[in-house]
C-alpha cells in the first residue's frame, strides 16, 4: 500500500494535475485505483471522484455514459459533441474532482468527451496504462510504475489465498514461481490449486512449465500459461460454457447474468436443468465459482459479473480454436461482416453497422448470433436468416433500422432464444414470430415503438419466457394470448401494458388481456412481474393456493410516485414484492390472492392507504413471515406497525431488515404494547421522516430484540421525546435487557423541543465542581441553574452504543451531547466510551456542552476522525482538556458559522504537563469559519496539513477579500470570498484565557509539531495583531531549527488589526519554509512590513526563499516595504509578483539579491515593465502611481477652476 499512499499524497499537491500509473497487464493497476477511490472517501480531498473504463477500443460515448452515471445525470442529447457540451459544464459546477480513466492504450481527446482538465484548475486526472508512452503522450506530470510482486510478496500472496498451512512448501514455492509476479496468475493458480493433493501440484508444476504458448504478443507468456492452467481444471463443461460466453461481451464490460442464462439455454448448457428459473439458479453458482477462482470478477450489482481483460484475451483464445470455434470482435464497426465464417459456431461482432451481407451467405454451423450496433438493414436480416438454419440463439441489442421482423426468421425452426432488445426501430413483429416453433425465451425489452402483441406469439407451445419490460407504449394485448402459453414460466412486463381488462363488455376481436389470463397460468407460471391500475382487477373468487411457488413482483404505482423512483427494471433475481398505492385496505384485502401475496411477500411498498390502523394486525395475521424490506409513505391513518395489545403468540416480523416510513401523520410509535420475544430480531436499518405525533421509535420490549440494528435515522419529528421508551416496562433496569451491539449509524434531524435524548436523559443534574471525580463539566460561572438536563446520550445508555461509527444531530434542542456522569463500568472494569466512533456532525444544535460530567481518568473516542460542528450558537467551548488529550487520530475539524465564539486551541503545556504529549497527532485539516473574533490559534497542532482559520462576517459596504479579477489573483480553496450579513463571535475551542496571535509566544523550538502544515489561510479575524511572533532565548538559541518544512501556501486576508508577522525567522533566521511557494496579503491596513524585525540577534541575516514563486500584496495602505532594513531577502524562484493599491510601498526591500532575470510583475493597471530588478521596477510602479495621482488631482483642479470662473462669470451678468 506504499504506492497508494504515494499517489495520494500527490493527488493532494495542487500542482499536479495529471498522474499515471503504468505497469503490465494484470499487474494490479486497476486493483489499485480502487483502492485509492476507496481511500479518497474517507479522506474527503475531492467532492467528486467519477471513474471511466477506456479499454483497447475506447468509445467516447461509453466513456461520457459512465461518468455521468456516477454523477447522477443522464443527458437529453443524442450527439456525441452534444454530450460533451453538457459533461463540461457539469464538471465545471463542481469545485473539485478527480477523473479516474482505467485501462487507457492510446491518447484521448479531452475535449470530444468533454473533460475540462485545461480550463477547470479543480480537475484532476488519473489514468492507468500498460504503456508508458501512453502516460507519457498523455501528459502525466508524475508517472508511477508498478512492478511485479518480488519472489517474497508473490509467496506471501499464494499462501493467503490457499488459506491454510502447506503441505508441500518447496513444491508449492516453485509452483509460485512460474506466476511470474504476477497478482492476476497467481490468484487463479493458487485458488485452483486449494485443498489438491501433490499429485495435482506435481502436474500443476509441469503444465506450467511446458505450457504451449498462445499467439498474444503483448501477454507475458507466465500469465497465459496459469490461466489456461486454471481453466483446464475447471471441474464441468458447464463452468467452461459459461466463461466461454462472457467472453462475446466488450472488454471492461459489466455482464448481465441474465443474458448468460438465455444464451446458455438457447445453446442447451444446463441439461438437468428443468425450468428458465433453475438454470438462473445454476448459473449464479456458475458465476460465483468462477469469481471465487478470480477468473470473473464482482460487477456493478448482483446481476453483473465482469472478466479481467487479461482472463478475457486468453478465453478468446481458447475459445477459437477447435471445438468450440468463437469468433469476437469489437471493432466490427472498422472491420464488418467476417470474410471467412463457414466454420464458426458463435459468433460477437460489437458495435457493428451492417448494409449488406454477402448474398449467398451460409454458416451451417453457426449456433449463436451476438451482434450489437446502431444500423442493421432488414434486408440484411432476410439473407443473414437464410443463411444460418442451424441457429440457436440470435441477439440483436440495441439495433436501429429493423422497423418488422422478416418473413425468412420462420425459417430458423432450431432457434430456442430470440433476444431483441432494444431494437428501438421495431414496430412489426407479426409475419414470422408464429413460425418459430421451438422458441422457448422471447424477449423484445426496451422495444419502445411496439404497439400490440400479434396474436401469432399465442401459437409458440414451447414458450418458456416472456419479457416485453420497458415496452412502455405498448397498448394491446389480444384476449386469450397469454392463456394459449401452455408452457410459460416467465412473465415479464414491468413499465409495459397496463390496459387489462376488467369485465367483458367488448367485442371479442377488441378484448384485452385480463389478469384472469395471468393467473390461469399459475400452475407452471414460475415469475410473475406486471402492472396493474389496481388491485381491484385481481378477482375475488380466483383461488391461489399458498404452495404456488411463483416469485412476483406486482404494483400499481405510476413511474416516479412515491417510492415508485426505485425502479427494479432490469432485476430478475428480485425477491417476491409488492407496491400498493392509491388503495382502500378493506377492499384489497377481501381478495384472496391479494392475502396469499402479502404472506409470501418479501419486499412491501405501501402509499397512501386509506383505512389501515395497524399493519400487521390488518394485513397478516401470521406476522409476514417472510417480510425483509417494508417502506410505507403518506398513510395518513397509521398509528403503529403492529398493536401488541390486540396481537397473537406469533413473532412479528421475524426476517425483517430495512424499514422507512415517510410522512405518517399519525404514527405513534413502531409497535404498541408487549410482543413475543425474537420480534423485529433480524432489523438491520431503521429511517423515520416526517412523523409528526411520534414521541419514542422503541418501547423496551423491541429495543431489547434490536441485536441486528445497525443504522437508525430519525428527522422531522416535532414531538419526539426519546428513542427508547419505558412504556409497560418502567419496573425495569433498562441497562439489564436493552444492547444495540451493530448499531454503527445514528442520524437525529430536526427533532422536538421536548426531546430529552435516546432514553430517559431527564436526570437531575448534578453539581460537577462538587464531585471530585468528575472532571471539565462547565466553565461557565454564569450558568443559570436548571432542574434537569437533556442529553443527546446519557450516560445511561452509552453501553448500549458502543460501537458506533457516526452520529448526525441536527436541529435538536438539547443541551448536553454526551453525558458521561459517573464510570462506565462493565463486568466490574471501565469500559472506553464510543471506542469506534469516527465521524461526528453536529448542526444548528441548542446544546452547552459537548461533553459533560467526564469521569476522572476518563477513557473513549479515541478513534474520532472527523469532526464537523455548524450553528451551535449557545455552545461555550468544544472540547474540555479531558476530552481533546483522547483524540489522538483526529484528522479533521471543520467549524461552521458560530454567532458566540472565541477560537482557542493552547499550546501543549497547558494541557498536559509531561511535554512530550502530542495534541491530536494524526489532524491533517481544521477549517474554522466565520468567526471574526478570533484571537488565537493553537501553539501546538502537531500534524495539521491544512489550517485554516476564516470569518467571512464582515459588512456589506465592505471591500472583498484578495481580489480575482483583471490582475489574475486567484485565491486558493480558503473559504468563500462573499459578504455574508452578520458578524460572529466565538468563545473557545479549549478552555484557556485568549491570546491575541496565532501561535503564541512560548512556542517549544525543540519540537517538530509544525512540520506537517501545508495550508495555513487567515481571514476576516479582527483582532487578531501577530502571526507567529517569537521572542525569548530560543529564538535566538535555535537558528539551525527548521519548522513548517511542508508549509505550501500562506492567505492573510482580512486582518485590520494586523501588524506584521515573523513566521518566516520564527526559528531560523537564514531560510523560509524549504516547501514555502505562495504568498498571499491582503486587506491588512495597519501592515508596514509584512516581515518584521523579530529580534535584534536577527539582524543582518539573511532569509532565503527557495521555492517561493508567486506572492500577492493586495490593498495594503500602509505597507512601506515588504521587509525591515535588518534582512536581506533571496528570492531564486519567484516568478510573479502582484502588487495591488500599494500606494506607499516605495520599495520592495533593503536588499534583494538572487532573483529571476525577469519577473512578472502586475499591477492594478496592469502588467508592468520589468526594471531589471525587484527595488528597481517598484519604484517605477511607485512613480507611474503618483503620476497618474498627479494628473487625477490637476484635471480635478481644473474642473473645479473652470467651475468657478463659470460662476463668477454668471454672477456678474
Amino acid at each position: 500500500m506504499t504506492c497508494v499512499n504515494s499517489v495520494i499524497e500527490v493527488l493532494k499537491n495542487e500542482e499536479v494535475r495529471m498522474i499515471g500509473i503504468c505497469g503490465m497487464g494484470g499487474v494490479g493497476k486497476t486493483t489499485m485505483v480502487k483502492e485509492i477511490i476507496k481511500r479518497l472517501a474517507g479522506l474527503k480531498v475531492f467532492d467528486n471522484v467519477v471513474m471511466a473504463v477506456v479499454s483497447q477500443s475506447p468509445s467516447i460515448q461509453k466513456i461520457q455514459l459512465e461518468i455521468a452515471e456516477e454523477l447522477g445525470f443522464k443527458y437529453d442529447e443524442n450527439t456525441e459533441s452534444g454530450r460533451a457540451r453538457r459533461l463540461y459544464g457539469r464538471l465545471m459546477e463542481i469545485n473539485k474532482i478527480l477523473i479516474v480513466l482505467d485501462d487507457v492504450w492510446t491518447e484521448l481527446d479531452f475535449e470530444a468527451i468533454g473533460l475540462p482538465y485545461g480550463p477547470h484548475k479543480g480537475c484532476k486526472v488519473l489514468l492507468t496504462s500498460r504503456n508508458l508512452e501512453v502516460c507519457n503522450a498523455m501528459g502525466s506530470q508524475e508517472i508511477f510504475t508498478i512492478p511485479v510482486l518480488t519472489p517474497e510478496e508473490s509467496w506471501e500472496l499464494f499462501r493467503e489465498i490457499v488459506g491454510k498451512p502447506l503441505d508441500y512448501p518447496d513444491l508449492a514455492k516453485r509452483v509460485t514461481n512460474e506466476c511470474a509476479g504476477l497478482p492476476i496468475a497467481i490468484l487463479t493458480v493458487a485458488k485452483a490449486l486449494e485443498n489438491k493433493r501433490k499429485h495435482v501440484w506435481d502436474d500443476a508444476l509441469k503444465q506450467l512449465q511446458s505450457s504451449a504458448l498462445g499467439s498474444i504478443s503483448s501477454m507475458n507468456d507466465k500469465v497465459y500459461s496459469s490461466i489456461q492452467w486454471s481453466y483446464d481444471r475447471l471441474e464441468s463443461d458447464e463452468e467452461k460454457s459459461c466463461l466461454l460466453l462472457c467472453c462475446l461481451f466488450p472488454e471492461d464490460y459489466d455482464i448481465p447474468i441474465e443474458y448468460l442464462v438465455r444464451y446458455g439455454w438457447g445453446r442447451g448448457y444446463f441439461s438437468n436443468a428443468d425450468s428458465v428459473e433453475e438454470a438462473r439458479n445454476r448459473v449464479h453458482s456458475l458465476i460465483d465459482k468462477l469469481q471465487r477462482r478470480f477468473l470473473l470478477l464482482d460487477g456493478k450489482s448482483e446481476e453483473h459479473t465482469k472478466m479481467h481483460d487479461i482472463v478475457r484475451d486468453v478465453a478468446i483464445q481458447m475459445a477459437s480454436r477447435d471445438p468450440h470455434r468463437f469468433l469476437i470482435r469489437c471493432d466490427a464497426e472498422k472491420t464488418g461482416w467476417p470474410k471467412i465464417y463457414d466454420h464458426y459456431t458463435t459468433i460477437s461482432l460489437i458495435p457493428i453497422n451492417i448494409d449488406e451481407i454477402p448474398v449467398g451467405l451460409d454458416c451451417p454451423k453457426l449456433e449463436l448470433l451476438h451482434l450489437e450496433g446502431e444500423r442493421y438493414s432488414e434486408n440484411s436480416m432476410d439473407i443473414m436468416c437464410k443463411g444460418m438454419k442451424e441457429l440457436k440463439v440470435l441477439a440483436l441489442v440495441d439495433m436501429g433500422g429493423i422497423s418488422a421482423l422478416p418473413r425468412s426468421l420462420g425459417l430458423l425452426k432450431s432457434l430456442r432464444t430470440l433476444s431483441l432488445n432494444g431494437c428501438y426501430d421495431l414496430i412489426d413483429i407479426s409475419d414470422a414470430i408464429g413460425r418459430l416453433e421451438n422458441l422457448e425465451i422471447l424477449s423484445f425489452r426496451k422495444c419502445s415503438r411496439i404497439l400490440e402483441l400479434p396474436k401469432e406469439i399465442g401459437l409458440l407451445k414451447h414458450l418458456r419466457l416472456l419479457d416485453i419490460t420497458d415496452c412502455d407504449r405498448l397498448e394491446k394485448i389480444p384476449h386469450g394470448l397469454l392463456s394459449s402459453l401452455s408452457s410459460l414460466e416467465e412473465l415479464y412486463m414491468e413499465n409495459s401494458f397496463r390496459k387489462w381488462e376488467q369485465s367483458a363488455t367488448e367485442s371479442e376481436d377488441k378484448r384485452m388481456a385480463s389478469l384472469v389470463e395471468v393467473m390461469s397460468l399459475s400452475n407452471h407460471l414460475k415469475v410473475l412481474v406486471i402492472e396493474i391500475p389496481d388491485f381491484n382487477f385481481f378477482p375475488k373468487d380466483f383461488y391461489l393456493t399458498s404452495r404456488a411457488t411463483i416469485r412476483f413482483h406486482i404494483s400499481n404505482r405510476i413511474h416516479g410516485e412515491l417510492f415508485g423512483g426505485q425502479s427494479s427494471t432490469g432485476c430478475y433475481a428480485f425477491e417476491n414484492k409488492l407496491e400498493i398505492f392509491r388503495s382502500d385496505a378493506t377492499e384489497f384485502m377481501e381478495i384472496q390472492i391479494v392475502r396469499v401475496l402479502f404472506k409470501k411477500c418479501e419486499d412491501l411498498i405501501l402509499g397512501r392507504i386509506k383505512n389501515l390502523k395497524y399493519v400487521l394486525n390488518e394485513l397478516d395475521q401470521e406476522g409476514l413471515q417472510h417480510l425483509k424490506v417494508l417502506r410505507i409513505q403518506d398513510c395518513p391513518e397509521i398509528e403503529y406497525l403492529v398493536n401488541g395489545a390486540s396481537w397473537t403468540q406469533q413473532t412479528a416480523f421475524p426476517l425483517i431488515q430495512s424499514i422507512l416510513l415517510v410522512s405518517m401523520p399519525k404514527l405513534k410509535a413502531i409497535c404498541h404494547d408487549q410482543l413475543p420475544q425474537s420480534s423485529f430480531i433480524n432489523l438491520r436499518s431503521l429511517e423515520l421522516l416526517y412523523c409528526p405525533v411520534l414521541k419514542y421509535v422503541f418501547s423496551l420490549s423491541v429495543a431489547s430484540n434490536l441485536v441486528q440494528l445497525q443504522s437508525l435515522s430519525v428527522a422531522i419529528c416535532p414531538q419526539m421525546k426519546e428513542i427508547v421508551s419505558k412504556e409497560g416496562r418502567e419496573h425495569e433496569t433498562a441497562s439489564d435487557i436493552v444492547a444495540f451491539p451493530k448499531l454503527t449509524k445514528l442520524t437525529f434531524e430536526d427533532l422536538s423541543d421536548e426531546f430529552v435524548g435516546f432514553y430517559e436523559a431527564n436526570n437531575e443534574v448534578t453539581d460537577g465542581s462538587k464531585d471530585q471525580n468528575v472532571v471539565g463539566t462547565s466553565y461557565d460561572e454564569h450558568q443559570p441553574s436548571r432542574s434537569f438536563e437533556r442529553a443527546v446520550f446519557p450516560s445511561k445508555c452509552i453501553l448500549w452504543l458502543q460501537n458506533l461509527e457516526e452520529v448526525k444531530l441536527r436541529e435538536a434542542n438539547v443541551d448536553v451531547f454526551f453525558d458521561l456522569k459517573g464510570h462506565m463500568v462493565r463486568d466490574g472494569q471501565a469500559v472506553p466510551a464510543f471506542s469506534h466512533l469516527q465521524n461526528l456532525y453536529i448542526w444548528d444544535s441548542t446544546c452547552q456542552h459537548l461533553w459533560k460530567n467526564i469521569p476522572r481518568g476518563f477513557q473513549g473516542f479515541q478513534n474520532l476522525r472527523y469532526f464537523k460542528i455548524g450553528g451551535a450558537d449557545d455552545l461555550q467551548y468544544v472540547f474540555p482538556h479531558s476530552i481533546a488529550r483522547l483524540l489522538v487520530n483526529l484528522e479533521e475539524l471543520h467549524r461552521g458559522t458560530a454567532t458566540k465564539w472565541k477560537l482557542y486551541l493552547p499550546s501543549l503545556e497547558s494541557l498536559c504537563p509531561d511535554a512530550s504529549t502530542s495534541l491530536w497527532s494524526a489532524a491533517k485539516i481544521m477549517l474554522v469559519q466565520d468567526c471574526d473574533k478570533l484571537k488565537t490559534l493553537a501553539s501546538v497542532i502537531p500534524q495539521i496539513k491544512k489550517l485554516e482559520k476564516d470569518s467571512t462576517a464582515h459588512h456589506e459596504d465592505e471591500d472583498e477579500g484578495i481580489s480575482s479579477g483583471s490582475c489574475g489573483c486567484t485565491p486558493y480553496s480558503c473559504g468563500p470570498m462573499t459578504k455574508p450579513t452578520s458578524r460572529r463571535n466565538i468563545v473557545q475551542i479549549l478552555p484557556r484565557p485568549v491570546n491575541q496571535e496565532v501561535a503564541p509566544t512560548n512556542l517549544d523550538q525543540d519540537s517538530n509539531d509544525y512540520d506537517n502544515l501545508e495550508r495555513l489561510s487567515v481571514q476576516y479575524c479582527e483582532s487578531l495583531e501577530v502571526v507567529f511572533q517569537l521572542k525569548g532565548p530560543k529564538a535566538v538559541e535555535s537558528h539551525n531549527v527548521q519548522a513548517f518544512n511542508k508549509l505550501c501556501y500562506l492567505l492573510l486576508d482580512k486582518l485590520p488589526s494586523l501588524m506584521h508577522f515573523a513566521i518566516f525567522v520564527l526559528v531560523n533566521c537564514s531560510q523560509a519554509p524549504s516547501q514555502f511557494k505562495d504568498l498571499k496579503v491582503g486587506n491588512c491596513e495597519k501592515i508596514e512590513h509584512v516581515i518584521a524585525e523579530a529580534d535584534t540577534e536577527c539582524a543582518d541575516q539573511e532569509i532565503t526563499f527557495p521555492r517561493l514563486n508567486s506572492m500577492t500584496l493586495e490593498d495594503l495602505p500602509n505597507l512601506i516595504c515588504f521587509s525591515t532594513e535588518a534582512y536581506t531577502l533571496k528570492l531564486p524562484s519567484l516568478m510573479e509578483l502582484k502588487v495591488i493599491k500599494c500606494p506607499d510601498l516605495r520599495t520592495f526591500a533593503s536588499k534583494v539579491v538572487n532573483t529571476h532575470s525577469v519577473i512578472q510583475v502586475h499591477t492594478e493597471l496592469g502588467k508592468s515593465e520589468w526594471m531589471g530588478d525587484l527595488n528597481s521596477t517598484i519604484g517605477n510602479i511607485h512613480e507611474k502611481r503618483e503620476t497618474q495621482r498627479s494628473a487625477e488631482l490637476s484635471s480635478v483642479l481644473k474642473v473645479e477652476f473652470c467651475s468657478e470662473e463659470f460662476y463668477d462669470d454668471v454672477h456678474t451678468e
